[in-house]
């Protein structure tokens, strides 16, 4: 498919940030490929760790190694992406796995449909925790696929992905949602398949985790509040802390149990309306009651974990104020 001297066909692209536990799988994943490996090139650009990932990422003299210490993780990808020389943009996480076929698989879709942007689903891992298995639903061993691009595997030609300006590098967190909104405005079509699914090896894997990343999600509602009240997780979000401070102000100023008993419910059910939706989506088969009852479980840790999120945000944005001023 390439002669000894062109340029590769894919550059991957992968950022790292204190990623020693995983990166050694990840790029073992890619370079046992069944592609040929003078089709890809594989860049690790590291956000500034202070493990040993640089270590273990230049145990591989196939990777290609950049640093860049500071910025959020759109910056980080779109550095990577400023110095690839393939044809074919390939976004991988470095906690994530491929399988020997993907990259024939990524070949075939674009040799079909050129002119899109891929993505594929984040599968579990073999050792997944009940925390993993509520979240990432399954069906029949395929994941729920996600309605927009996750940073874990998104592909894109290089022209298309500079039309769109590479991803937003002010954000924290949302980049691959980011971009893919400002694909679809392009008429560059987003196709999510389960040709591109990768296995994601870092998953929350306790509560404490689950909750820190939610909250690391949801840092950005408050700051782009424009886009975040279109976003029906938002809104879902805001429902459960209003329902949340409702209950909690009748039980303190009404004897009323009834009512308080009312509002306490309908705070209960917020969650469940999620919890609802994800198994409409993913066709997952419920086996018995405790699988149902994990799945609400983390789903009120989630509306929980975002919800902590804005107020964190908030008593930021107040602070910053208070200093200004």
């Amino acid at each position: 498919m390439k002669t000894e001297n062109s340029s590769p066909y894919f550059s991957i692209v992968i950022p790292a940030y204190n990623e020693e536990e995983h990166i050694g799988s990840c790029l073992r994943s890619i370079f046992e490929s069944n592609y040929d490996s003078t089709g890809y090139e594989v860049i690790v650009v590291d956000n500034g760790s202070q493990d040993r990932t640089r270590e273990i990422a230049l145990n591989h003299p196939q990777v290609r190694f950049f640093e860049l210490p500071e910025g959020n993780v759109g910056a980080v990808r779109n550095y990577g992406a400023a110095r690839a020389r393939g044809d074919i943009l390939v976004f991988i996480d470095a906690d994530c796995l491929l399988d020997k076929d993907w990259l024939n698989r990524a070949e075939q879709l674009i040799k079909d449909k050129p002119n899109c942007a891929y993505g594929g689903g984040a599968k579990l891992p073999s050792n997944a925790s009940w925390i993993e298995t509520s979240w990432l639903l399954e069906n029949n061993g395929k994941p729920t696929l996600p309605k927009h691009l996750i940073g874990a595997c998104t592909m894109l030609l290089r022209n298309l992905f500079s039309e769109v300006m590479g991803f937003n590098e002010l954000i924290s967190s949302g980049e691959d949602t980011d971009l893919h909104n400002r694909l679809v405005p392009k008429n560059i079509p987003v196709i999510i398949c389960h040709e591109l699914d990768v296995t994601h090896l870092g998953n929350a894997k306790n509560i404490s985790q689950f909750i820190k990343r939610q909250i690391w999600h949801s840092e950005n509602y408050i700051r782009n509040i424009t886009k975040s009240i279109k976003d029906p997780i938002f809104l879902i979000t805001l429902a459960f802390i209003s329902l949340s401070a409702l209950t909690t102000i009748q039980f303190l100023i009404s004897p009323n149990i009834i009512l308080t008993a009312t509002s306490f419910i309908i705070f209960l059910c917020t969650p469940a309306i999620l919890s609802f939706k994800r198994l409409l989506r993913s066709g997952k088969k419920i086996r018995n009651p405790y699988e149902l009852l994990s799945i609400y479980i983390i789903d009120f840790l989630y509306i929980t974990g975002r919800s902590l999120g804005i107020f964190r945000e908030l008593l930021l944005l107040l602070k910053y104020k208070y200093i200004k001023d």
